[in-house]
């Protein structure tokens, strides 16, 4: 991987913690991946054991409504993680995430991230706080959706 790469993960939620030695570590393990206008990262119910940073492009995440509808409930830039609860968790994926345009993003296998356990657990330690801090965010971010729909919804009917 390149000086860049090494930048884009350090300044990415799940490297913002990690020295440059940790963040050297991890991306000697991880795979880059291109992804094409319109190319899938995962579909809703697949599994994987992977966890994605987005290092370029924009990735759409998208729930799907039923037969051909969907909605796209946010794009993912760089620095953005994917599939960190399918990581953790081993489910399968919730949403759809599909390139909106050329995009590049770094694939962290869990057995290989699990294999950094004995050789550097500090970082293993600050992964796994970033992806909860992600993971927390969007649970915010989530609530102070509910509630405004809620609060527009109630307003509606009185």
């Amino acid at each position: 991987m390149s000086s860049h790469d090494i930048l884009t993960l350090s300044q990415s939620v799940l490297g913002k913690d990690l020295s440059e030695t940790e963040c050297q570590a991890l991306l000697a393990i991880c795979q880059k991946r291109s992804l094409k206008k319109d190319d899938l990262l995962f579909k809703e119910g697949d599994s994987d054991d992977q966890l994605y940073v987005v290092i370029s492009g924009k990735i759409d995440v998208i729930k799907n409504l039923g037969a051909k509808d969907e909605t796209i409930m946010a794009a993912l830039t760089a620095g953005s993680l994917a599939g960190e609860l399918s990581f953790i968790d081993g489910e399968p994926h919730s949403m759809t995430l599909r390139s909106r345009k050329d995009s590049e993003v770094i694939t962290l296998n869990r057995s290989d991230f699990e294999s950094l356990i004995t050789t550097q657990p500090h970082a293993v330690y600050n992964v796994m706080r970033a992806i909860v801090r992600a993971s927390h965010k969007l649970q915010r971010d989530l609530n102070a959706r509910f509630m405004e729909m809620n609060r527009f919804v109630t307003n509606q009917y009185m």
